[in-house]
């Protein structure tokens, strides 16, 4: 019987390896934020769609007319932050 030890990686390298791996189940998009209805989501206007997604709690500045980057999957999209110009 051999001993399997876990193998641990860090978030980064995971959404690293997620959107730029062969796979590509994961992926970094563009939004405009409509309006912010509460602590955890903004509402983003997604190719004339608007649709509500919850946020990192580190994305703190949300604001209306604001562009953002959002990580998308066939299960989930969440707001990550800003858009720096």
């Amino acid at each position: 019987m051999s001993s399997m030890v876990p193998i641990t990686r860090s978030l980064p390298y995971v959404l690293r390896e997620e959107i730029l791996g062969p796979s590509a189940g994961v992926k970094l998009i563009t939004a405009k934020v409509v309006s912010v209805p509460d602590n955890a989501h903004v509402v983003v206007d997604l190719a004339g769609t608007n649709l509500t997604v919850p946020r990192l709690a580190s994305y703190t500045g949300a604001a209306a007319g604001q562009s953002v980057y959002l990580l998308a999957s066939v299960l989930v999209t969440l707001a990550i932050g800003t858009v720096k110009t």
